[in-house]
């Protein structure tokens, strides 16, 4: 790669630089609670006398350098501080500065990235419970990368995505704030506008005792039970057994996702009810622990066992939220320390929420959705904001994407896939068909020998590299694909594979990971020998699709199937029906944004893979039509 270079990671950026800041100082510092998961925002600071611990200044990264911080992606660019100020953290993270080879904003980036994480997770020493990586093994680690300007292209175009992320946070903060300013002033203080558009309660407005909440409320309000004034649903008992992180099935939504509004496990169990799908602005809260409290954003999820949702029926949600907060809270504060609070269904039954006169609720109503309506935007727009910045991610940090120069436009920045001057000779393989199956095994276990020591390298990610390889060198295999939910399949190949590899005593599979045996240095042999013809384009595509996730090879094998079908069929092919076939292959193709597709589109092209109508037309199977 132009302007790429290999380097250590001590040589291209300092580790834990030294600052001065006099013991007993009292200075800003960033507990470990401060670092978001893979937030670049520093989520506040506390003022402490300094002892001891890291220091740094604006401009530095903040890495947590313990488990499970660092696997969970406590990383972070510092930009809280003052002009020349200098401020300390836990002792459990390393601090990151640029020098004269490198960009600050760059190793933020490059911090967060697969390439440098895997590094940092390989070097770690100790307990299972404690370990902590080893710096001087992590500086001694060998990576590339571009010059100083490309650091600073490729820094811009993250930065873009993430300040865009962190103004959305901004205004949803400054909209709920107001909100609750209004609802305070309203219906705490009482002093919504009367018929003469005066504060109702200082302007001498009637207040009646009410018996339940042991306080008053205005002449003509009522008091009503929670599971009066909304529906109340408590989640499902999902089996664990039917859980998996790779996107199969449904979304399912636990206690920890709520106030991010994250999804971090899936089901594939089977007839679960519709009445356990939570729509976008209900409210959800968790019942154990931290009762978490906060408005659901996304589409198609299912609400787990201990989370309960309240759906609006005749008060808004913003209201409804409000009104509940603070009996929430104060039982998550009534329950000692050292035991595991539970919220119950006898303590939601105790809430009662006031219901405004009609004409105050139908004024506050319209407010209040519309206020919620931005927030949820907002929400969904950060969601795809981070989905894009995380598929662009690695594949800039490993010179997959390069980003240029437009000469069309002033100071702008165009994404584009690392040129390639030669695709290589489409000289056809001479496969007897007798061979043609064993020559696939051969194929597969090259393909397993290359990518074994990729930690990106899952199943799925197997079958859709087996895949493109396959269509790319126009290899007739006896290849039967179908439709699956994560891409093109070849069920009895992609079924027997596994065991073919432990017969032919090459590789034994374990947790989705490959442990080479004793006969696997023979398959280099019987891969020069059937593939000789195809070794160039298959070597380019394996080192372009090295390191990329999961999600990024997904997207890419699907969009060559379809793109592949049309040819087959000899229909038209423009880029809407492309992303069309795309998102009407399985459901599960939703949750990828139409910016995610064109980047896999795109990458196809530019390095020139386009499809050319190889192979059968790939249908679904007759299970699924």
């Amino acid at each position: 790669m132009i302007n790429w270079s290999q380097t250590s990671i001590g040589e291209f950026i300092n580790f834990n630089p030294s600052e001065s800041l006099p013991k007993g100082l009292e200075a800003k510092k960033i507990p470990m609670e401060k670092l978001g998961a893979f937030e670049r925002k520093i989520k506040g600071f506390e003022l402490s006398a300094y002892n001891s611990g890291p220091k740094f200044r604006n401009g530095d990264t903040l890495v947590a350098k313990i488990t499970p911080c660092l696997e969970n992606g406590k990383t972070a660019y510092v930009d809280v501080l003052n002009e020349g100020e200098i401020a300390f953290g836990s002792s459990e993270f390393i601090v990151l500065r640029e020098n004269e080879k490198s960009d600050s904003k760059f190793i933020y980036y490059l911090a967060r990235s697969p390439l440098f994480r895997e590094r940092a997770i390989s070097c770690m020493e100790g307990t299972s419970g404690r370990k902590r990586v080893n710096e001087g093994a992590l500086k001694r680690q060998e990576i590339l990368v571009p010059n100083v300007l490309t650091q600073q292209k490729i820094a811009s175009v993250l930065s873009i995505l993430d300040d865009k992320i962190e103004l959305n946070n901004r205004i949803n903060a400054e909209l709920e704030q107001m909100s609750k300013a209004l609802y305070d002033y309203w219906f705490v203080q009482f002093d919504f506008p009367n018929e003469e558009g005066k504060p109702y309660k200082s302007s001498g407005g009637e207040m009646v005792y009410n018996n339940v909440l042991k306080r008053e409320i205005p002449e003509g309000w009522e008091v009503e039970n929670l599971f009066n004034v909304c529906e109340v649903q408590y989640g499902f008992p999902f089996s664990t057994d039917y859980f998996n992180e790779d996107k199969n099935g449904i979304p399912v939504i636990r206690i920890r996702d709520i106030l991010e509004n994250s999804i971090s496990i899936y089901s594939t169990q089977n007839s679960i009810d519709e009445k356990y799908k939570i729509d976008i602005g209900d409210i959800l809260v968790g019942m154990d622990g931290n009762f978490h409290i906060n408005f659901w954003s996304q589409d198609n999820c299912y609400l787990n066992q201990r989370v309960v949702k309240l759906k609006e029926t005749i008060l808004p949600s913003i209201y409804l939220k409000h009104q509940i907060e603070p009996f929430i809270k104060a039982r998550e504060k009534s329950i000692s320390r050292t035991t595991v609070g539970h919220l119950s269904d006898k303590d939601l039954k105790n809430i009662h929420v006031i219901i405004p006169s009609e004409n105050c609720l139908n004024i506050i109503k319209s407010i209040f959705e519309a206020s919620l309506s931005k927030i949820i935007s907002a929400k969904k727009q950060n969601q795809e904001l981070a989905q894009l910045r995380d598929w662009l991610l690695p594949m800039l940090m490993n010179g997959q994407v390069k980003v240029t120069d437009n000469s069309n436009s002033n100071n702008s920045l165009s994404i584009a896939a690392e040129p390639y001057v030669c695709y290589g000779s489409t000289e056809p393989l001479d496969i007897p068909s007798n061979k043609k199956g064993f020559a696939r095994q051969v194929l597969a276990g090259k393909i397993v020998s290359v990518f074994k020591d990729d930690l990106n390298f899952s199943n799925i990610k197997f079958q859709k590299v087996q895949f493109l390889a396959e269509h790319i060198i126009e290899a007739d295999l006896n290849q039967n694909y179908y439709y699956q939910a994560a891409g093109p399949y070849d069920n009895a190949f992609m079924k027997s594979i596994y065991g073919h590899f432990k017969t032919q005593k090459w590789f034994y599979s374990q947790n989705q990971r490959f442990v080479p045996l004793t006969d696997g240095e023979k398959i280099e042999g019987y891969y020069q020998g059937y593939f000789a013809p195809a070794k160039e384009r298959l070597d380019r595509l394996f080192n372009l699709l090295y390191r990329t996730t999961e999600a990024e090879v997904e997207i890419i094998a699907t969009i060559y199937a379809v793109w592949n079908n049309r040819f087959i069929q000899g229909t038209s092919i423009t880029d809407n029906e492309l992303i069309e076939d795309f998102y009407q292959w399985s459901d599960r193709k939703q949750q990828y944004t139409k910016d995610q597709i064109l980047v896999g589109l795109n990458w196809l092209r530019d390095n020139n893979l386009e499809p050319k109508g190889f192979g059968k037309l790939i249908k679904k199977a007759k299970s699924k039509q």
